[in-house]
C-alpha cells in the first residue's frame, strides 16, 4: 500500500530572493559538474546548490565542511524569510513541458509530464510496494546521509513512477489544479518549462491519498536518496529520546515526485557508449557474427533505432569503416542463459544486459565497469554526438547506439527484486531541486 500524506513545503519566497525563481533552483546534485556548480554559485547568493552540493575547501574538517555550511545556509535563509514553510499541509502538482528532437532530419516535438510531490511512507525495498531498478553505491549514500544529518531536510525529491493502468491518476492530477494559478512558472535553458501548483484543499487531498493507496511505486531516479532516507529514519529511531512505537514521524516519510505511468510525457532516453578499443568490421563479424545479424546502416537508421524499442534486440555500431546494425539471433537467448542463468528472463532480455554481458564482455573482452573507471568508455545521449566522436573525426574507436529501455521493462525487472545494469535508464527531463523542500 503506497502511503502518502500532504506536507508543509519549504519554498523560496519570491519577494526575498535576488532575482527570478529560476536563479535559485538547480538540477539534481548528481548531474552537476564543477563548471555548473561554479555557475550556479554565481547566478544567485541564494541558489540551492549551496544546500545540495556545496563547495569543498582544503581546510574542511569535522566542524566546518560542505554539510555544516549547507545547514547554516538553510537556517540563515529561513531566519531571513528567503525560504518559508507553508502554513497548510499540501500536495504539490509539478508539471514539466519540454521539447525533444525526433527523426532524421530532426523535427521538434513538445511533451508535457505531470506528477505530484508527496511525503511517501518509507519502507525497505522488497518488503512492500516500493521497488528499485538501479544499483546504489555506498560512497554516494554516505555523502547524502551526512547532508541529511546536518540539514534535517529532504532537499531534492526522489522520482517515482506509480501504477495507473486506467489513467485515473492522470485525470485526478488535472482536476486537482482546476481553477488554481501556479505558484511557480519558470523556464530552464534546456529548454524546459516548470510549473508548480499548491493543492491544499482537504477534500482533494483525501481523494488523492485514497487513489494512491492500492498502487505500487517504482523508483525512476533518486535511489541513493531513497535508501539514505531509510538509513536516516533508522538512525533517528535509535537516537530518538521518545520510544518509537507506531506513531508516524516526519522522518518516516520521504519527499517524492509521483508520476502516473499513463502520463504521455514520460520519456526515457537511451545512453550510447563510446569506446577506446580498436575494432574493425572484420573483427566484429568474426566475434559477433554467430549471434548477431550484421547489416550496413545509415545515420537515419541509427536515429530510428535509438527512438524505438520495438522488435528484437538491436544495437547500432559506428566505427572508422562505417555504420552497422546488429540484430540479435535466436541463439542470443541461449548465450545469455549460459552467462547469467541466475537472472530472470526479464533481466536477460534487456538490451543493456545483453550489451554488458554478451557483446562487450564476452565477445569483445571489455568489462564496462572496469573500462569506465579507466576512461575506456564514455557516454552520450545524442546519436549525432556519438557519431562525431568516433574516428577519424573524434577520439573513440567505436560507438554503440542503444535503444531506450521501456517503462514496462523497468517494472518487470524491479518486481523480480533485481537491479538493472549501469546506465540503463535516463528519465528526461530531470526534476529541479529547490522548488519544494521538506523539513524533517
Amino acid at each position: 500500500m503506497a502511503n502518502i500524506i500532504p506536507f508543509r513545503g519549504l519554498r523560496y519566497n519570491p519577494t526575498r530572493i535576488n532575482g527570478p525563481l529560476d536563479s535559485v533552483v538547480a538540477p539534481p546534485y548528481d548531474v552537476i559538474d564543477f563548471d555548473q556548480q561554479e555557475q550556479l554559485y554565481r547566478v544567485s547568493p541564494h541558489n540551492c546548490v549551496r544546500l545540495i552540493l556545496g563547495r569543498q575547501y582544503d581546510g574542511d574538517g569535522p566542524t566546518d565542511n560542505r554539510y555544516t555550511r549547507a545547514a547554516a545556509f538553510l537556517d540563515q535563509w529561513q531566519d531571513e524569510g528567503v525560504i518559508q514553510e507553508d502554513v497548510q499541509p499540501a500536495f504539490y502538482v509539478y508539471e514539466q513541458s519540454y521539447t525533444i528532437r525526433t527523426g532524421h532530419p530532426a523535427k521538434e516535438k513538445t511533451l508535457t509530464r505531470r506528477g505530484m510531490l508527496v511525503a511517501l511512507k518509507l519502507e525497505p525495498f522488497g518488503t512492500g510496494t516500493v521497488f528499485p531498478h538501479e544499483e546504489t553505491f555506498p560512497s554516494h549514500k554516505a555523502d547524502r546521509l551526512n547532508l541529511m544529518r546536518a540539514c534535517r531536510a529532504n532537499l531534492s525529491p526522489v522520482f517515482g513512477l506509480v501504477q495507473d493502468p486506467e489513467g485515473d491518476l492522470t485525470k485526478l492530477l488535472q482536476e486537482a489544479t482546476a481553477g488554481l494559478k501556479p505558484v511557480a512558472d519558470l523556464k530552464e535553458d534546456i529548454p524546459v518549462t516548470d510549473k508548480l501548483w499548491v493543492v491544499d484543499r482537504s477534500e482533494t487531498c483525501r481523494k488523492l491519498m485514497e487513489a494512491f493507496r492500492p498502487r505500487k511505486v517504482f523508483i525512476a531516479d533518486g535511489h541513493h536518496r531513497y535508501e539514505t532516507a531509510c538509513n536516516y529514519r533508522d538512525e533517528r529511531r535509535r537516537n530518538d529520546s521518545t520510544p518509537y512505537l507506531k506513531a508516524e514521524k516526519y522522518y518516516d516519510f520521504v519527499l517524492m515526485m509521483c508520476v502516473p505511468m499513463s502520463d504521455p510525457g514520460l520519456h526515457i532516453l537511451p545512453t550510447h557508449r563510446l569506446v577506446h578499443q580498436p575494432l574493425t568490421l572484420a573483427d566484429l563479424k568474426a566475434k559477433a557474427g554467430a549471434l548477431f545479424e550484421i547489416k550496413e546502416a545509415g545515420e537515419a537508421d541509427l536515429v530510428a533505432l535509438a527512438e524505438s524499442a520495438a522488435g528484437p534486440v538491436r544495437f547500432g555500431l559506428a566505427c572508422r569503416e562505417g555504420r552497422q546494425i546488429l540484430t540479435a539471433k535466436d541463439s542470443v537467448a541461449k548465450a545469455m542463459q549460459d552467462l547469467a542463468g541466475s537472472k530472470s528472463n526479464h533481466w536477460r532480455e534487456l538490451d543493456v544486459a545483453i550489451l554488458h554481458e554478451l557483446l562487450l564482455k564476452k565477445l569483445l573482452g571489455l568489462n564496462e565497469s572496469h573500462a569506465k573507471g579507466n576512461g575506456v568508455i564514455a557516454y552520450t545521449k545524442a546519436v549525432d554526438d556519438a557519431l562525431k566522436r568516433v574516428k577519424p573525426h573524434g577520439d573513440f574507436d567505436f560507438a554503440v547506439i542503444m535503444r531506450p529501455t521501456r517503462i514496462d521493462q523497468v517494472c518487470e525487472v524491479s518486481e523480480t527484486g533485481e537491479r538493472m545494469p549501469h546506465k540503463s535508464t535516463y528519465f528526461y527531463p530531470k526534476l529541479l531541486s529547490g522548488l519544494v523542500m521538506r523539513k524533517l
